[in-house]
């Protein structure tokens, strides 16, 4: 009986017209009728009752079968041997195209890819429209770290400055990176964002920075921070050779690491606020910081100007070598 049902069901949703009509075809009625009729003594069973029910609902105007005879394979039927009619050319075999094969298999995916380049790409495109180089973006990322540390690790009444563009006695312009205000001294911070080993000395003028392969030479961070110390003083009406409330400091990031000794002054940036730190004597009154803070605050607020003279200063200088 399992075997008649299957057979039955199969020729239901065989049909072409079965999930869109609601009349069966004759074949399917046909198998119905036979239902009813083997298990009419048995009007009790699900079978008899179910075949009974389809019947009557879907066998009312039954589809009468296609007069054109069906096609079980897609080969064409073999035409009579006493035809006249040309048979027909088979089409030429396409070549096979290799470039579109690979197409058609990347295609699903070139959003994907789009994104992924976008992601690698867009990093290095904001850089270079908001910093210009890379060097300045690493330079402004180690002041960012150095300012969060000083500001947590210092007093409360210490006052922070960063990228501070100061004019000099001999009338040039130069820029401070760094700079901390406080009773105890005046610090300017010279910060180098290097990664590698760091081998120089005190007087030597140029040091170098070791990679695997590579090395790279640049200017003693030590005499490039005694111009700027001396911009402070000038600015501040702090006579030039007093030592003792000015300090040089020069703080390299936490990727680098010192291969030769160095003054106490060169460290890293987690330990330039232990360095400041040491030197509890005050130096400045109360009138004395209130008057550095006015001036440095104004020229704060000129920088934007004091900035642009300092690049085309910097832009003068190398024309000229």
């Amino acid at each position: 009986m399992r075997c008649w049902l299957f057979t039955l069901l199969l020729l239901l949703f065989g049909s072409s017209l079965a999930y869109g009509q609601q009349q069966y075809s004759e074949a399917a009625c046909i198998l119905l009728q036979q239902q009813i009729d083997r298990f009419s003594s048995q009007p009790q069973l699900s079978t008899y009752q179910d075949s009974k029910r389809q019947f009557d609902k879907h066998c009312q105007n039954p589809i009468a079968a296609p007069d054109k005879p069906l096609v079980l394979t897609n080969i064409p039927a073999k035409p009579a041997a006493n035809s006249n009619a040309a048979l027909p050319v088979a089409p030429a075999s396409e070549k096979f195209d290799i470039g579109a094969m690979m197409l058609s298999l990347f295609t699903p995916y070139i959003p994907y890819i789009i994104g992924v380049l976008l992601l690698l790409i867009l990093p290095g495109l904001l850089i270079s429209l908001i910093f210009g180089n890379r060097a300045r973006f690493l330079g402004a990322k180690a002041e960012r770290q150095l300012y969060r540390l000083l500001v947590r690790d210092l007093p409360a009444v210490y006052k922070h400055y960063r990228n501070l563009i100061l004019e000099t006695a001999q009338g040039d312009l130069t820029e401070v990176d760094y700079l901390v205000l406080s009773p105890v001294g005046i610090f300017v911070i010279e910060v180098k964002n290097y990664q590698g080993g760091i081998v120089g000395s005190e007087h030597q003028p140029q040091w170098t920075v070791q990679h695997p392969r590579r090395k790279i030479s640049f200017q003693n961070p030590l005499q490039q921070n005694l111009k700027h110390t001396a911009a402070v003083k000038f600015t501040l009406g702090i006579g030039m050779q007093d030592g003792k409330t000015v300090y040089s400091v020069v703080a390299f990031s936490d990727m680098a690491e010192f291969k030769t000794l160095l003054p106490a002054q060169v460290c890293n940036i987690p330990q330039v606020a232990a360095y400041i730190q040491q030197y509890t004597v005050p130096c400045f009154s109360d009138e004395q910081l209130r008057q550095f803070v006015a001036k440095l605050n104004l020229v704060a607020k000129n920088q934007r100007a004091l900035r642009k003279a300092h690049f085309q200063q910097v832009r003068n200088r190398r024309k000229e070598h």
